[in-house]
């Protein structure tokens, strides 16, 4: 009877040994899956902050051409068309020649209209292509095969534990 009292005695420390083990493995298990995948989001980050930062250069760059282009137009029409009317009071010619003058005016300002909006299309194009890439990266498909995988190694690790307790048990 002492004996099997004692048998049992040393089959739960047994137990109790392999269960904290069991433990201890778990939670060194989530700990690197943890850390791999923050690993995996702060590079994505840092991706995703160069991208902005030369998107935004590229904005810069063209609204500041934007910028000087129209500038440019509206001095040179103000000078021009000082210098027209003062002499399309005189003569007939000049008077067509202004209003050629006061159109091209108004189909230049339509082409800067039009290049600020080509770069609002262009601005949402490769916003869309960076949420397309985004989406990519995500892998919605290939984490849920990688989380499946892992879930059943650990079922697998969980259920030789449970064997090597029952033999021990025994």
């Amino acid at each position: 009877m002492k004996e099997i009292a004692e048998e049992a005695r040393t089959k739960g420390e047994m137990h109790n040994q392999l269960a904290a083990e069991h433990e201890k493995i778990t939670k060194e298990v989530s700990r690197s899956i943890y850390t791999r995948r923050i690993l995996e989001i702060v590079a994505n980050i840092k991706k995703q902050k160069e991208e902005i930062d030369k998107v935004l250069i590229d904005t810069k760059e063209v609204q500041k051409e934007i910028n000087q282009l129209s500038g440019k137009l509206d001095r040179t029409f103000t000078v021009t068309d000082e210098l027209v009317f003062k002499d399309a009071k005189k003569d007939e010619s000049v008077r067509k020649a202004y209003k050629y003058l006061a159109a091209l005016h108004e189909n230049c300002s339509l082409l800067v209209k039009t290049v600020e909006e080509t770069g609002a299309i262009m601005r949402e194009i490769r916003d869309l292509e960076d949420q397309i890439e985004n989406e990519n990266q995500k892998k919605v498909l290939g984490n849920l095969e990688r989380i499946t995988l892992d879930y059943m190694q650990m079922k697998q690790e969980n259920a030789a534990l449970i064997a090597k307790l029952k033999e021990r048990a025994e």
